[in-house]
């Protein structure tokens, strides 16, 4: 096994109802996860350790800036891993916003288990690109 194998180990969530991410969090896959939630994209952004964050959720509609803003934000402070920008609901304007945006992916609420799944590929996407194989477990 190589021994650069990373895991998903902190999680930044930044959504005005971060009570809304509840199921992904209670599934036992993400037990030893770290999980930062945030409900203002200033918050977050003096919070921000580029060291730190393995993948980002941000809804695209936040109390201070729109999502895609943030997301390019974080890409000018040096962040490299996955972003997902979250829609409250399916808009095809706010799906082509953010992948013009470079989103990892674009998700709906509510959130559910599939989205597990998701975290996992964009990882190890992102992983591959720099050269080191990531993993959730």
């Amino acid at each position: 096994m190589n021994s650069t194998f990373r895991r998903i180990d902190d999680l930044a969530i930044v959504d005005a109802a971060p009570q809304d991410y509840a199921p992904l969090l209670a599934d036992d896959r993400f037990d030893d996860l770290t999980c930062r939630r945030y409900t203002t994209g200033d918050a977050a952004l003096r919070d921000v350790d580029s060291t730190r964050a393995t993948l980002w959720m941000v809804n695209l509609r936040l109390p201070d800036m729109p999502g895609v803003s943030f997301l390019q934000l974080l890409r000018q402070r040096g962040q490299r891993c996955p972003i997902f920008l979250i829609a409250d609901e399916h808009s095809l304007e706010d799906e082509l916003a953010a992948r013009a945006a470079g989103a990892s992916a674009y998700l709906c609420k509510p959130v559910n288990g599939a989205w597990l799944r998701l975290c996992r590929d964009a990882v190890s996407r992102a992983a591959v690109r720099r050269g080191a194989p990531q993993s959730m477990s």
